[in-house]
């Protein structure tokens, strides 16, 4: 009951940020800073309590709170403060972005932006705190949604926005339908928290509940974009949304659906008994993730649009989430005490990059808005070189894109290689998983080159001042501010995985009616996965090769190593250095014709699997 405090103080602020913010809106700076203001005190709350809730002070069952004529119950746990950090981190930082961001759209009033703006932030937050798949879930959900609808077609007059918004909105319900409709089938009613309607459902027919996850799996999969179902709205939406508003879409929103999976696969199929088999369903959302980062990923290689590279690579990223969700589930279902371990691996790397996913994506997001802000466009065929105007904004855009990719020692690549390593060593055990790490290794390479392209087109190559429409400069410090916030913290996550890991085992551990629960809360998953500031390691207990490890430090320190090694060697042959023109492959003049665009590169992996689709303009 403690933590419902400051969570409805944090859900009063963010209502009163949305009347206070629109209704000074005419001054576009005051409202900006005032709404950063409120959101910022709000996410405190949020973070605090999620905070609070990881460490084992959160709740132990569902409270019923009465809202109106209506009993909703609210939850509170492990898992859902991990999610509840996630909301009030990337919302700060969404705030304080949109204070000079926004000025970008001097022919909009910013009245509606900073009314409906919180409102999608108390959305998320309640979404995961409450308890049911009725009329506290629809509440929450709505106001999510319709929110977050009317953020995407913020610019009216931009037919495509309009439309990407109309598609958004009829998914979206589409989804709730579906959600609700599962709830019915299992004999839920108004009130009913997931564990009622877990044992209800232990008492249905087999057909039923098999109907009743299915309907789940399509409702919440279709929020956190799997394919195919992510490629319907979720590159459109993410690049029509303003870029603070994208940031949180795709950092925070896509992982209310992931939420809803652990939710019911790991809570309450589990709460149905020998009705509920976990190798199909795990085996079915492992096979899931893996087309989802296989396709969403060889898509995002094909695009010339910053913002829909970022939202194609989305789809890509939460596919790893769902695998390690996918081998988690399976594995689970074995009595070998080494699977066992391999189970929670997958799970704390499913959350890990979670989290990562959540700070280097919504990092990304904001860069791409950074150079439309500073040169009025996104295609990055019309952008180059900017690393010599926008220094800053250029190695907080390098930190995201390293993280991204998996390389060490970037963020992703911890939590990545987590479930990629437990995959590959379930193969001693369980040889279907062992296809899924295969791909999912093969489609980390394939990442790399979307952000080798991303960032060289936009950073390195020659040309955006040939194709600006306007003098390029850095981005206002406001706007750098938010950016280097979420680069100091994928900075940690990536060096100090250990921290993370440890703080996601312990929300486990302290989430009541978890799976899986028993071996977080006594510490059993310490004995299969290493966590130290000498960095990961996985111990599969399957035999004295069924190991791996890896340290970011270490790693860190041979590439600082290397680099020393380089300057010594070139400062020992004397050689001086001049400063000449950029080459331009023997033309003498930069101009369209003779600048490095998209076309060229990755041509033929691009061809190769031409067959995977992906549009590359929502006009197509």
């Amino acid at each position: 009951m403690r933590l419902l405090t400051p969570l409805f103080l944090a859900f009063l602020i963010l209502a009163a940020a949305a009347v206070l913010s629109a209704a000074t809106a005419r001054a576009r700076r005051f409202s900006g800073w005032l709404h950063f203001a409120l959101a910022v005190e709000a996410a405190a709350f949020l973070v605090w309590t999620g905070i609070r809730a990881a460490a084992g002070h959160g709740m132990e069952e569902a409270v019923l709170v009465r809202l109106g004529p209506f009993v909703v119950p609210f939850l509170i746990d492990g898992l859902a403060g991990l999610f509840l950090i996630v909301i009030g981190v990337v919302s700060a930082a969404s705030a304080l972005y949109s204070v000079r961001y926004m000025e970008y759209y001097a022919g909009y009033s910013l009245r509606g932006y900073y009314f409906r703006l919180p409102l999608f932030v108390l959305g998320m937050a309640a979404l995961v705190t409450i308890d049911d798949l009725s009329i506290g879930f629809s509440l929450a959900w709505q106001i999510m949604t319709i929110a977050s609808f009317l953020l995407i077609r913020f610019e009216t007059r931009v037919k495509a926005a309009v439309r990407a918004a109309g598609r958004y909105l009829l998914l979206m319900e589409l989804a709730w339908a579906l959600i609700v409709g599962a709830g019915i089938l299992l004999g839920g009613r108004a009130g009913d928290s997931l564990h009622e309607i877990g044992l209800k459902a232990a008492a249905a027919n087999p057909a039923v509940l098999a109907a009743a996850l299915a309907l789940l799996l399509l409702g919440f999969g279709l929020k956190a974009g799997v394919f195919p179902l992510g490629q319907l709205w979720l590159p459109d939406a993410h690049s029509a949304a303003p870029s603070p508003v994208s940031a949180l879409l795709s950092g925070v929103m896509l992982k209310t659906g992931i939420f809803g999976l652990i939710r019911i696969f790991f809570f309450l199929a589990p709460a149905a008994g020998p009705g509920f088999d976990p190798r199909f369903w795990g085996g079915l959302l492992a096979a899931v993730g893996t087309v989802t980062l296989f396709i969403g990923t060889l898509q995002c290689v094909k695009q010339s649009d910053a913002k829909r590279l970022l939202a194609f690579s989305s789809i890509g990223q939460i596919g790893y989430i769902v695998l390690g969700l996918g081998a988690a589930l399976f594995l689970s279902a074995s009595d070998e005490p080494a699977l066992a371990g391999l189970a929670a691996a997958a799970i704390l790397g499913a959350l890990f990059h979670v989290l990562n996913h959540a700070i280097f994506k919504g990092l990304l997001f904001l860069t791409s808005g950074s150079l439309l802000y500073a040169t009025g466009t996104k295609d990055l065929n019309r952008l180059g070189g900017l690393v010599k105007w926008m220094p800053v904004s250029a190695v907080l855009a390098a930190i995201a894109s390293l993280a991204v990719a998996g390389m060490p020692p970037g963020s992703g690549f911890a939590s990545k290689w987590t479930i990629i390593a437990s995959t590959l060593l379930a193969g001693q055990g369980w040889v279907l998983l062992v296809p899924f790490g295969i791909v999912a290794l093969f489609t980390s390479a394939v990442t790399l080159a979307c952000y080798v392209k991303f960032f060289g087109l936009a950073f390195t190559a020659s040309g955006a001042e040939a194709a600006a429409a306007k003098p390029i400069r850095e981005v206002p410090g406001s706007m750098l501010a938010a950016k280097i916030g979420l680069a100091a913290i994928c900075l940690a996550q990536g060096l100090l995985p250990f921290l993370f890991v440890r703080l996601i085992a312990g929300a486990l551990g302290h989430s009541v009616g978890f799976a899986m629960g028993w071996f977080f809360e006594s510490g059993a998953w310490s004995r299969a996965v290493g966590a130290s500031a000498s960095g990961l390691r996985i111990e599969s207990l399957l035999g004295p090769a069924a190991g791996a490890a890896v340290s970011p430090l270490l790693v860190l320190a041979l590439l600082l190593l290397a680099l020393l090694l380089g300057v010594w060697l070139r400062r020992s042959a004397g050689s001086r250095e001049r400063a000449v023109p950029t080459w331009l492959c023997g033309y003498q003049t930069l101009n369209e014709s003779t600048r490095f665009t998209d076309r060229g590169m990755f041509a033929a992996l691009k061809n190769l699997f031409r067959w995977t689709g992906g549009r590359t303009s929502p006009k197509e």
